[in-house]
């Protein structure tokens, strides 16, 4: 009787020991996950910024309902305006060396979102001027008995319909029932001989709030052209952000919000 012998695999790895990868199986697997991570992480930046736009329109909401508030207790007026001659910087919430608030530094002061202060800056700006409590821009809460030594910035511009220094002419403040369809707060835009992206907080849109409360992502591209000229200018006057007078004329920055 013939005895069998039994075969013996030399290509199997040690009983107890578990087989491992080949380089070549372990540089596929590399390059695999790394081409899951090019594709992935582009949408992942824009459902980030998409949250923080999200968010930036929450923000205006809260603003509008804090406007429509200070309305109802101030005989319909409201602080929406420019500060000194300049009509880009209605984002004054306090000026250097006043002990008092101005425009919607006013909604502070009579505690309309003081428990939400971030509600006044977009998530997705990233200069510090027009951030919340940064070493460039300090929220003051109350304002400190020797006034402000900086300027306190809003994220957030309103339409520069009234001069204010620190307070506007009596008769002059705008009435809330007046702007009712038209825009009156918009991410931080227009400030002249600045980078757009420094001045502008969403790359492709502006958010805009409206006197109806309601609030809307205009395209970049309705505003551009006037864009331009602000930002070439080294003091752009008045009739380059609005003209009340006539309000279908789209050449004008807040017009074009009205009118979007």
């Amino acid at each position: 009787m013939r005895t069998r012998h039994p075969i013996v695999r030399t290509d199997r790895a040690p009983a107890g020991r578990p087989r491992g990868f080949t380089l070549v199986e372990l540089l596929v697997v590399i390059g695999i996950i790394a081409l899951l991570i090019s594709i992935l992480l582009p949408a992942m930046s824009r459902a980030r910024e998409e949250a923080k736009a999200t968010q930036c329109l929450s923000n205006l909401r809260q603003l509008g309902m804090a406007l429509q508030s200070y309305a109802n207790d101030n005989k319909d007026k409201v602080p929406v305006g420019y500060w000194s001659g300049q009509p880009w910087n209605g984002y004054a919430l306090v000026a250097p060396g006043y002990k008092t608030y101005t425009l919607m530094g006013l909604l502070v002061e009579t505690g309309y979102t003081r428990a939400a202060p971030q509600a006044y800056y977009c998530p997705s700006q990233t200069d510090p001027r027009f951030m919340f409590d940064t070493p460039e821009n300090r929220w003051l809460d109350p304002i400190p008995a020797a006034g402000a030594a900086n300027w306190m910035r809003s994220g957030y511009t309103v339409r520069p319909s009234t001069n204010w220094s620190p307070y506007p002419a009596v008769g002059s403040v705008v009435r809330f029932t007046r702007i009712r369809n038209r825009a009156v707060a918009a991410d931080i835009i227009g400030i002249p001989l600045s980078s757009p992206d420094y001045t502008v907080a969403h790359h492709r849109r502006v958010n805009v709030l409206y006197g109806d409360r309601a609030v809307r992502a205009v395209d970049r591209g309705q505003i551009d052209a006037i864009q331009k000229q602000i930002q070439a200018t080294s003091s752009p006057g008045i009739s380059l952000y609005i003209d009340d007078s006539n309000p279908t004329d789209k050449n004008h920055l807040w017009n074009a919000f009205d009118n979007y």
